[in-house]
């Protein structure tokens, strides 16, 4: 997949989704660099606590249901590399907090398509489910064939009896790619449309969307380099 200019939201052809692979209508992607490790750009978006202080677009991320089963949810399709399963199950543990994210989580986010727009204003209440929470370990980047080591998270609109999937569905991915051993990160970031109603969705909010990620991504890598400094003014 080729990244947009860096910071800034594009839309573009359908990208491949984990849940509903090829054949989207449209996708909105934006890619940067971060300054921190992946794990902690992750650790950043499955704090729901933490939204209101950073997350224009998305201002309030509220947790509906949490699955029953937590304790395996990190380790779906780890390689056997003794480093990646130390890291990995070292944190399972972060992520069964009722306030985390997690593999199969409900929950409810606080759209604002205007991230300009005062505090307090009403949003629009968005059902999703985490679909994908997993580490990336030793698969082929697509531009230079170098591996790949990080994390990908991705969640999915909760399906409704209003707005069947074949109507309208998308799914977003957010990877975070180790840069080359430092203490750097890649981001890249996608959410792909399909149905019926999605050139609609196209027309009508598309912009306001690629506005919403560009803020997203802004608060992320503000968030996450932040806190990266932090521990570097520690050690």
């Amino acid at each position: 997949m080729s990244s947009p200019p860096s910071s800034r939201a594009v839309i573009g052809p359908g990208l491949a989704t984990p849940s509903y692979g090829p054949g989207g209508s449209f996708s909105i992607q934006c890619s940067s660099r971060i300054a921190a490790r992946p794990r902690d750009c992750l650790d950043v978006i499955i704090n729901t606590t933490d939204y209101p202080t950073w997350n224009r677009f998305c201002r309030k991320c509220t947790i509906d249901s949490q699955p029953t089963n937590t304790n395996t949810n990190t380790n779906t399709n780890t390689n056997t590399n003794n480093n990646t399963n130390t890291n990995t199950n070292t944190n399972t543990t972060n992520l069964n907090s009722h306030h985390h994210l997690q593999l199969g989580t409900h929950f409810t986010f606080d759209v604002h398509l205007n991230p300009d727009e005062a505090d307090g204003s009403p949003g629009r209440p968005t059902a999703l489910e985490v679909s994908v929470l997993e580490p990336i370990d030793d698969e082929a980047d697509d531009v230079d064939g170098r591996r790949r080591k990080g994390w990908r998270i991705a969640w999915r609109q909760r399906a409704s009896l209003l707005v069947p999937t074949w109507l309208l569905s998308s799914e977003r991915v957010q990877e975070f790619v180790e840069v080359g051993g430092s203490e750097e990160t890649e981001y890249r970031c996608w959410e792909t449309f399909y149905g019926l109603l999605a050139p609609v969705v196209r027309v009508a909010a598309g912009k306001q969307v690629e506005k919403g990620f560009e803020a997203w991504l802004a608060g992320l890598k503000m968030v996450a380099e932040a806190e990266a400094g932090k521990r570097g003014d520690a050690s």
